[in-house]
């Protein structure tokens, strides 16, 4: 993957710059794993190196193909300085998804049709998503408010009562 970026403060010349990971990162754990390399500049070989695990098995890590063991883990938070428990939690989520097709709804706490969403937020820039947030709290509100207007059906009256009524008088 090549981005552009400017070459000298100020002007508007541009040069291209790789990004150390150039793989596409599958699943929360993988692109979470592949933004921080890319930020520190780490290349795949490179974090091989410092961690002790194999190249191949950090490649498959980004692509979303293996799941880190506990000490590979502890590793590369080590390594690139990553907080362990968010880690811990975002690869035993893509375990998750990746075997049941999604987090079971008992277990996230969530509604069910958000789970259509969860793939695509981590994909969007925060402004999107506070765009997204401001956008539901109002067609909720809006929601609410036309609900506390409609005023309450009168119950219908039960067909046949006024017949009931002759019956009974006449007894």
């Amino acid at each position: 993957m090549i981005f552009a970026c400017p070459s000298v403060v100020g002007r508007k010349e541009t040069s291209l710059m790789l990004l150390a990971v150039e793989l596409p990162a599958q699943g929360r754990f993988g692109r979470a794993l592949a933004e921080r390399m890319n930020a520190l500049d780490f290349t795949i070989r490179r974090l091989a190196e410092l961690s002790g695990l194999t190249y191949e098995h950090i490649r498959k890590l980004v692509r979303g193909a293996a799941f880190p063991s506990r000490l590979a883990l502890r590793e590369l938070c080590r390594v690139l300085s990553l907080d362990a428990a968010r880690m811990e939690t975002l690869a035993v989520a893509y375990r998750i998804e990746k075997k049941y097709g999604g987090i079971p709804h008992e277990l996230s706490g969530n509604h069910p049709e958000l789970s259509l969403l969860v793939p695509f937020w981590d994909l969007l820039t925060e402004e999107q998503k506070e765009s997204f947030r401001i956008q539901i709290k109002s067609v909720a509100q809006a929601n609410q408010h036309m609900a506390a207007q409609r005023k309450p059906a009168k119950p219908a009256s039960v067909a046949g009562s006024g017949a009931r009524s002759r019956i009974d008088r006449a007894r």
